[in-house]
């Protein structure tokens, strides 16, 4: 059904929040994440037996290659050459082989993900079943909120595997920036600019198009003005509720619109008056909370302290990063504020603290002792398995990691169903958090990664779009 959206009130200045989950879909530069449960084959009833078995080995197959695509040890870059067939095991009781084949849909310009696994019964019947995978958008992986209403993407080097929700406030791109996917702004506008790349831009207000600024996809503007400047493009089509005002630029689809259109541009496939179905990633419930619980203690880990340092916590944990095995640290006993202020932390191994009440890391430089790379973790559990932020959250269960530096070697997780605290930090890793305040001044870098027991703050992805026998 076709629906006209009604146009959003104008922002107060300064009032609203950012919120932003960078998603994981399911091709990413990182790797590739498919549910990992065996898969059974679908189509016709096997009629002997062994038609079962080469459908059991086909089946075998997509459960091998799920398993290797959830660990990371095959990785599926649709700008690369696609991964090498996969072939059972020598020795195995099944024979299968799964080629593995990952790029975007033309029709949709989505990314897929398509196994066809070729397995072979005692008698040389072959099952060959194709499945498709689509991206989801369940599961987040980064949580931001900027009390000015504005989240800015200026650093070249910020290329975001997925995409970026952002609840309350405005979106700011430029400077090369890159999103592989999908922007979502809810209650907000965009401004891209200066060669910044977007796929797809879906806006509750409106967007700006500026010098260089590209989006390979549609462009939704479902309550303000879509203006396209000189040398911007967009492959798409492009969908607006209100007005355009066009400077030059370049549309290779069509301009549907429901205001007036201003100024001239190259419109490839025309411009058409009327109303538009709106996208489903706008709905409210299109995204879930992970919840993180208290893991215990790891093996290989070694569970540094549970008891709460006396005054600067900081100092109790130079020894700690010392070491070179993996540490756990376990302050979730401590009642008051544990203060690693203006500590420098060399770390020689990968440490993760776990605390119940807040932790002010302001000021902290993290390094690698060693030269190598190294993971810094702050995880405040979210015990409560409801898929929503879980406290009880007050003034004292914060993460304040406030002008918090990262150099290069150093990346982590900081995980709260509470508030954080990043402002002005260098943070190499993932932030998420029920109420994340970002101040101005925050260089966050996206990298994937995972807690000490290998949980990714990610569902398993990739819904089937297909799934069929083919031979």
């Amino acid at each position: 059904m076709l629906t006209k959206l009604a146009r959003t009130a104008r922002r107060e200045e300064g009032s609203m929040l950012v919120s932003v989950l960078i998603i994981m879909l399911v091709l990413t530069v990182g790797g590739l994440v498919i549910a990992s449960a065996v898969i059974n084959t679908i189509g016709v009833v096997a009629t002997g037996r062994d038609s079962a078995q080469s459908r059991a080995a086909a089946d075998a197959g997509l459960a091998d290659v799920s398993a290797q695509l959830q660990r990371g040890t095959i990785i599926c870059d649709p700008r690369a050459a696609a991964p090498a067939p996969v072939s059972a095991p020598a020795g195995s009781p099944t024979a299968y082989t799964v080629t593995i084949s990952c790029g975007s849909n033309p029709s949709t310009g989505r990314s897929e993900l398509t196994l066809v696994s070729k397995g072979v019964g005692e008698q040389q019947t072959v099952t060959e079943t194709s499945v498709t995978y689509g991206p989801g958008l369940a599961g987040a992986l980064t949580t931001m909120k900027a009390p000015n209403g504005t989240l800015m993407l200026t650093d070249p080097r910020s290329s975001a595997s997925g995409n970026v929700l952002v609840n309350d406030g405005d979106f700011i791109c430029s400077n090369d920036a890159r999103i592989i996917e999908t922007v979502v702004v809810r209650k907000g506008s965009v401004h891209n600019s200066n060669r910044c790349t977007v796929n797809k831009i879906i806006a509750s207000r409106g967007v700006t198009l500026d010098t260089g600024a590209t989006v390979t996809g549609d462009v939704y503007a479902l309550g303000g003005t879509f203006r396209l400047g000189t040398n911007a493009e967009v492959t798409g089509n492009v969908y607006v509720d209100g007005d355009v005002s066009l400077n030059g630029g370049k549309i290779n689809g069509t301009l549907t619109v429901t205001g007036r259109v201003t100024g001239t541009a190259q419109i490839t496939g025309g411009t058409f008056t009327g109303g538009f179905q709106s996208p489903p990633e706008i709905a409210p419930d299109a995204f879930r909370w992970i919840d993180v619980p208290y893991h215990g203690p790891l093996p290989g880990n070694d569970a540094a302290m549970n008891r709460c340092p006396a005054a600067n916590a900081g100092a109790d944990l130079l020894p700690i990063v010392s070491k070179t095995t993996p540490q756990v640290v376990d302050w979730r006993g401590c009642t008051s504020l544990l203060n690693l202020f203006s500590t420098a932390l060399a770390l020689r191994t990968d440490v993760t603290i776990y605390v119940s009440r807040a932790i002010n890391l302001d000021g902290v430089v993290l390094s690698s002792a060693d030269g190598a790379p190294h993971q810094f973790n702050v995880i405040m559990p979210d015990g409560v398995t409801d898929g929503r932020p879980t406290g009880p959250c007050t003034t004292e269960n914060r993460l304040d990691i406030y002008s918090l530096k990262m150099t290069p070697e150093i990346s982590g997780i900081a995980y709260s169903p509470c508030a954080i605290s990043p402002g002005g930090a260098t943070w190499n890793g993932l932030i998420y958090g029920g109420d994340v305040q970002a101040f101005n001044g925050s260089t966050l870098t996206y990298r994937d990664l995972s807690l000490p027991n290998g949980q990714k703050l990610r569902e398993p992805l990739g819904a089937i779009l297909n799934m069929r026998d083919i031979g």
